[in-house]
């Protein structure tokens, strides 16, 4: 009697054979139907055949599903790929595949013009470097295996390994059986870091900063292109977003018809995402899907798969488990990682909502001593941190006004102007001082400004802590309703960003300034009510 293999649920055949008699569960010696008409009887053999049949047809069946669906494609790929393991599914796993990536994809193939590249912003963690990094090109190549991919992330480590994936999963027997006919890996130009198939395609990495002089592709997919333990430094993230715009971008064959997708955790402000969406939101499919539900989510509509708690993924990220990487990441990096906010949900160390407004006519100016401080750069490179001016005043009850802010990239000589013109236009007084801190440019600042005008310069005191300690010591009083910005200014909605945003922001001299002018109101509002205190205690 002839045994059968028996296949998996893939179709696949497992390598074990079964002796029909002894798994009656398969078939039997005879098939027997009853019927008004009598018995119908099928021999073993003919039940051999029948169900070969059928297996075949099973297998056909799903390299189909697999070939229409980027999704089917990439649960079947997890399986053969990881054989021990189980894919947690989720809804987003079929959204990214069926609604973003697959047509995107199907365009590029199809040579038609592109309207929009592809951002994602997800938690880590959720499939996304296996389903857009991975699994994309091994399925992109079944309907033309001449398509070229340049694969890129922060670490060349990172990148080798998701091109090793993406190899693995082309010579896996599941994908051989079904497609290795149709791609096939070229026996030369055959590396880890570089591989093409007989039709001329390839699949090949970089890093950050990596060369990719005389490579074109049609695909380029930036998967994380910072270190998270890095996002805070200026020089990284600039570096990443030059890298981006002057080397990557620069790589696709047909500009408009290839296809660039970024994806990737929020980690700063600035960080490649936030470069891309300030600089031309309109060119880019933005897929922002935070483990918790809140305001960032893009597209909104995606609300409706979030759970009852709110949660993007709760069989993976449950209540319990986000809680506690609350505690283990800290606040500022679960917000960029987890929450998709390269500021920390509800506000940081200073929330927008916490300042007042005021209006000119409604205060009383005899009371009011203007003051200034000033962060000085004095340089005209953008590129450089600029100088900033700030004046304020303060009431009898502690309350800080901030009249108006400016930042400006001056070299020495007009910077000079510019302080005398904005504390001019802003309520100097010869009862008004303008405070700056004796740093590397503030000396020559201080100097250059007492020559060459009659303005009262004050040398203020250097800082002893950190900007994150300074700003943190008098955020109570702007909690506490204390501190007024004039309303309807032009400069507030810059302000209050970058003020909300820090640390993660890419400026802080509102910050610094803010710090400086409510320490000193602070400290002169405290020494008044000691003196009142003694006074009456004495009369």
């Amino acid at each position: 009697m002839a045994k059968l293999l028996k296949y998996d649920a893939l179709g696949n055949p497992t390598g074990v054979s079964v002796d029909p008699s002894e798994d009656p569960t398969i078939y039997s010696d005879s098939v027997v139907g009853d019927s008004s008409v009598g018995k119908i009887k099928i021999s073993r053999a003919e039940a051999n055949r029948l169900l070969t049949r059928e297996l075949v047809l099973l297998r056909e069946l799903r390299r189909r599903q697999c070939t229409r669906s980027f999704y089917e494609f990439v649960l079947d790929a997890f399986r053969a790929l990881y054989l021990e393991d189980v894919l947690v599914p989720n809804w987003h796993i079929r959204y990214l595949c069926d609604e973003v990536i697959q047509p995107a994809v199907m365009r590029v193939i199809a040579g038609k013009r592109k309207q929009k590249d592809i951002i994602i912003n997800i938690p880590p963690r959720s499939l996304k470097s296996f389903i857009c990094t991975v699994c994309l090109p091994a399925w992109a190549w079944v309907h033309k295996p001449s398509l070229k991919f340049i694969g890129t992330s922060y670490s060349g480590d990172l990148s080798l390994k998701h091109n090793i994936m993406t190899k693995e999963i082309l010579t896996t027997p599941w994908y051989q059986n079904n497609w290795g006919k149709h791609v096939q890996l070229a026996s030369t130009l055959n590396t880890k870091e570089y591989f093409e198939t007989t039709m001329r395609g390839f699949r090949t990495c970089t890093s950050t900063g990596g060369a990719v002089t005389g490579t074109g592709g049609d695909i380029i997919i930036v998967d994380d292109p910072i270190n998270p333990r890095r996002a805070e430094s200026t020089v990284e993230r600039e570096s990443a977003n030059r890298y981006f715009d002057t080397s990557l971008t620069t790589r696709l064959d047909k500009p408009g018809i290839g296809l660039v997708i970024v994806v990737m955790q929020r980690l700063h402000q600035y960080d490649l995402t936030g470069h891309l969406l300030k600089k031309a939101s309109e060119k880019y499919q933005h897929v922002c899907i935070p483990a918790e539900l809140t305001e960032t989510l893009h597209p909104p509509e995606l609300a409706d798969f979030y759970s009852e708690d709110g949660l993007f993924f709760p069989a993976r990220f449950s209540r319990a488990w986000l809680e506690s990487m609350k505690v283990d990441m800290g606040s500022r990096e679960y917000s960029g990682q987890m929450l998709q906010s390269p500021k920390i949900e509800g506000g940081g160390i200073v929330q927008a909502s916490w300042f007042k407004r005021f209006r000119m006519a409604e205060i009383n100016e005899s009371t009011i001593r203007w003051n200034f401080v000033a962060d000085t750069a004095y340089t005209e490179k953008k590129v450089n941190d600029p100088s900033a001016i700030m004046s304020y005043g303060s009431d009898a009850n502690g309350n800080v006004y901030i009249r108006a802010f400016s930042r400006v990239y001056h070299e020495l000589p007009k910077l000079v102007r510019h302080i005398k013109t904005f504390t001019g236009q802003n309520g100097y007084t010869n009862r008004s001082r303008i405070y700056i801190e004796p740093k590397a440019s503030g000396l020559s600042a201080i100097q250059q400004l007492r020559y060459s005008t009659r303005l009262n310069i004050v040398i203020d005191d250097p800082p002893k802590d950190d900007k994150v300690s300074r700003i943190s010591d008098v955020s109570a009083m702007i909690e506490a309703g204390r501190v007024y910005l004039l309303d309807d200014a032009h400069w507030v909605d810059d302000f209050l960003e970058e003020v909300e945003v820090f640390p993660n922001g890419k400026h802080d001299e509102a910050i610094d300034l803010l710090s400086m002018a409510l320490k000193k109101v602070d400290r002169k509002t405290r020494q008044s009510r000691l003196k009142y205190t003694f006074y009456k205690k004495n009369e």
